[in-house]
């Protein structure tokens, strides 16, 4: 019996033609997007390879599914669906690493030029040349949590402003040939930063910076990182972003730092709720820019083209009997639960 590949979502015209190009007179079904957890169509059950945002209900009787290709980075919608182990996952990190790069730097700038404050001058008519807003990020030092494909794209973007990079991870930054890059850089390419931090050394981390951005995934050991004691080990004047995940931060916590002046500003992406209601605290947290999780989105300008080539490339791999790009780990999985 021939493979048989499920989309579930939007398609790329492009993506689709070269999908059916690969596979050849294998069954290529095209279906809506569904929420997670809900059944697939009938006529589906013997699907082996899916195109989709989660895992679908009862995946366990999808007896020939050998490959999940989500069309996110984050994976944490896996939780509880009850995904047998002898399916691969795949992630969609690198997709969008660009424009959730170039949200940070906008933010970064807007925040230490205090474009809010230039705009209220604006609207006042007020004629201010203050000295922060003629600040320069040129020698300030950006802390990355995590150092996947977002936070190399931001420190790609640092260095070319004249910061240095610090970065905490589990194990040492390195060049991994396993990972989606839609523009094919080699090692050389892999930024290497400035230092390295592991997980026993948070506080050295954390106090040496003038901005920290999160990019990590959330998962049962990243999950509160930025707590209240985190907050305590930041320099006063630091900034803050997080354009990964809201479960990373201790919300309340970072309010009051903000409220008691601990921190310069912060840029959040993520919430804890969709959508953020009018109503909602997060909106009016002081020296605070909020935006509703756009950073890097399906609207992005080259989010579904790029989406469409790694998961051609998986499918690629795949017929050829090759490692996959972005597989998730059975341990990251199994930290979802």
């Amino acid at each position: 019996m021939s493979d048989h590949y499920v989309v579930a979502g939007e398609v790329d015209p492009e993506g689709l033609a070269r999908l059916r190009r690969l596979v050849g007179d294998a069954r290529v079904s095209v279906i809506d997007a569904y929420a997670p957890g809900e059944p697939l169509p009938d006529g589906l059950g013997d699907v082996s390879v899916l195109f989709a945002g989660a895992a679908p209900g009862a995946p366990e009787t999808l007896e020939r599914l050998d490959l999940l290709q989500l069309n996110s980075a984050g994976f944490e919608q896996l939780r509880g669906s009850g995904l047998p182990e002898r399916v691969r996952v795949a992630n969609a990190s690198g997709v969008n690493d660009v424009p959730i790069s170039e949200w940070c730097v906008m933010q970064m700038l807007a925040l230490h030029r205090d474009l809010p404050g230039m705009l209220a001058d604006q609207r006042s008519g007020t004629w201010n040349r203050a000295a922060r807003y003629q600040a320069e990020l040129r020698g300030m030092r950006v802390g990355l949590y995590g150092y996947g494909g977002i936070a190399q794209e931001v420190a790609r973007r640092s260095r070319a402003l004249g910061l240095e990079v610090w970065v905490l991870t589990r194990s040492e930054p390195r060049f991994r040939d396993d990972k989606y890059d839609p523009f094919d850089r080699g090692p050389d390419g892999f930024p290497i930063p400035d230092r390295w931090f592991d997980s026993d050394e948070k506080q050295d981390f954390l106090a040496g910076l003038d901005v920290l951005v999160l990019c990590a995934p959330a998962t049962a050991s990243t999950r509160g990182f930025l707590d209240a004691e985190a907050l305590g080990m930041l320099p006063r004047d630091a900034l803050f972003l997080n354009p990964a995940r809201a479960a990373l931060v201790d919300m309340v916590a970072l309010r009051e730092a903000l409220v008691r002046g601990d921190l310069r500003g912060a840029a959040i992406d993520v919430h804890v709720q969709y959508p953020l209601p009018p109503d909602h605290w997060t909106w009016t947290m002081p020296r605070t820019i909020v935006t509703p999780h756009i950073s890097g989105s399906a609207l992005s300008t080259y989010c579904r083209p790029r989406l469409w080539d790694l998961f051609c490339r998986n499918v690629e791999r795949r017929l050829a009997g090759g490692p996959l790009l972005n597989v998730v780990s059975a341990a990251d999985l199994a930290l979802q639960s």
